[in-house]
């Protein structure tokens, strides 16, 4: 056994970490647990040693490691963004990482950590690496479930799961911010429901869509650009989920549109379709088109959508020359097909 691999039998933490993958969040909380480990609750700051990988000097990183703290038990050593750093410096890294300071805890912050060197197979035997990697389909639904349970002390069903993913994207970062203002919104409830989900993540971006389409009646095009940058902000993994976004709330519209149109009660409406706002301002969103009109937009939107995932077109882009082209003959509310 080597000398690092004994010490680390007599630690409580590997001397050397790898956190390594695509996710920032889930590195940014791995970093924050060994954080805690290493410098206690108080997080003595004279511990702590942060360098940025494309500036840091080799040099100063390990006589960082090597020297010890007087003020706390241990030093903590953080190279984020070190892919560069890594790459540049693997052999002196590795020969480090063999015989480590029993004094300090180096941290190597990256996005790839190839398991084929010989660096990733030394921290490997250390303990010291953790893995972040992008989550897909139902890992993210159940990430959300746990993530709520474990941080928030609250239950969530599945169907709640996924209509938060549907309606932030798989970015964990975004998720976790939604999760803390459920958990708010619902106490001192502990379990939040699809329909709190649509009521507090839902309306939000269906009141952008609202004013959109308000600007748009309004010929304000700067506005409805300004308001479609937002929505864009909120769907920060992927353009094409905005306008996935904005066709479902459009579509939404368009089917309340038609049910009024055969007889039913605006208020109504807007329960069944799922609008927390009142029925006075749906009733006068409906009759900003034609029930005509709203399919022919429709239209253009899935045009625009299945451009967009086939990666054909910008979906930002296309989205900004169709708000300035509805802008434009909205004070007299020509057919939108053509």
């Amino acid at each position: 056994m080597s000398r690092a691999a004994e010490d680390n039998t007599t630690r409580r933490h590997s001397p050397v970490y790898a956190i390594f993958g695509s996710e920032e969040f889930l590195r940014s909380e791995a970093l924050a647990r060994i954080m805690a480990d290493v410098l206690g609750p108080q997080r003595e700051q004279m511990a702590l040693a942060e360098y940025e990988g494309p500036d840091a000097d080799l040099a100063d990183v390990l006589d960082e490691c090597r020297t010890a703290s007087l003020l706390a038990p241990m030093r903590l050593v953080i190279v984020r963004d070190a892919d560069d750093f890594i790459s540049n410096h693997r052999e002196a890294l590795e020969k480090y990482a063999k015989s480590p300071s029993t004094t300090a805890v180096l941290v190597l912050e990256c996005t790839k950590w190839a398991s084929s060197t010989r660096l990733y197979k030394i921290v490997d035997q250390l303990g010291g690496n953790i893995a972040c990697n992008e989550l897909k389909g139902n890992a993210v639904t159940g990430w959300v479930t746990s993530r709520c349970q474990g941080a928030y002390g609250c239950r969530m069903d599945p169907a709640a799961a996924r209509r938060l993913v549907e309606l932030v994207g798989g970015q964990l970062g975004v998720l976790n911010m939604e999760l803390s203002k459920l958990a708010v919104y619902v106490s001192p409830r502990k379990q939040i429901t699809e329909q709190d989900v649509e009521e507090l993540v839902g309306a939000s971006r269906a009141e952008t869509v609202f004013k959109i389409a308000d600007a748009i009646c309004d010929a304000d095009a700067r506005r409805a650009l300004e308001l479609w940058d937002q929505l864009v902000a909120l769907e920060r993994d992927a353009e094409w989920r905005a306008v996935g976004g904005l066709t479902y709330s459009l579509r939404r519209l368009a089917e309340a549109k038609r049910s009024v149109e055969r007889g039913m009660a605006v208020s109504e409406a807007a329960r069944r379709f799922g609008f927390f706002t009142d029925a006075n301002r749906l009733g006068r969103q409906l009759q900003r088109f034609t029930l005509t009109q709203w399919e022919d937009l429709l239209k253009r939107l899935l045009e625009i959508d299945l451009g967009a995932k086939s990666g054909l077109a910008s979906p930002r882009e296309a989205i900004e020359k169709l708000i300035v082209s509805l802008c434009a003959g909205s004070a007299t509310r020509p057919r939108l097909a053509g």
